[in-house]
């Protein structure tokens, strides 16, 4: 997509896609479209893009949003302490992943999908969350604020 048509769009509709990409990401090592070979780097790149994402809420998004909406700032907080617990789950993820590339068992390979399942059911919660109290004040912004928090 380029940045000029990006740059047009509104804020809300970027995070929900953005949800969209991430849910399907996460979708596809969950059912298998991944093979075994190469699940180590797709979770690689699976949790880069969430942490990426995430770090731009936490530093760039969500402090705007703070500032101009005292009454989110609570809710924005949640959102952070969700962000650190779905780094921890993002951690051992690509912790089993790189074990299961080492070597692969029934079991590691249980245990990254237990791992893949958890993280799937907390990031759908949390991306729920900020769609219904998010999109909506996102979409009020102006396009030249340059919110690059945004981004997967």
């Amino acid at each position: 997509m380029d940045s000029e048509y990006s740059r047009f769009r509104a804020y809300g509709q970027q995070l929900i896609e953005i949800h969209i990409g991430l849910r399907d990401m996460l979708a596809d090592l969950r059912e298998g479209f991944v093979p075994d070979a190469e699940l180590g780097v797709h979770c690689l790149a699976f949790c880069a893009a969430v942490t990426r994402h995430h770090t731009g809420e936490d530093t760039g998004v969500f402090p705007l949003l703070a500032e101009r909406h005292p009454g989110l700032r609570a809710f924005l907080a949640g959102m952070e302490r969700d962000h650190e617990v779905i780094a921890g789950m993002l951690t051992r993820v690509s912790t089993l992943s790189g074990q299961l590339r080492d070597e692969h068992t029934a079991a590691r390979a249980a245990a990254i999908q237990s791992e893949l399942d958890g993280l799937a059911a907390v990031l759908e919660t949390h991306f729920i969350g900020e769609e219904k109290r998010l999109v909506a004040v996102l979409d009020a912004l102006d396009p030249s604020e340059g919110l690059t928090g945004l981004t997967a």
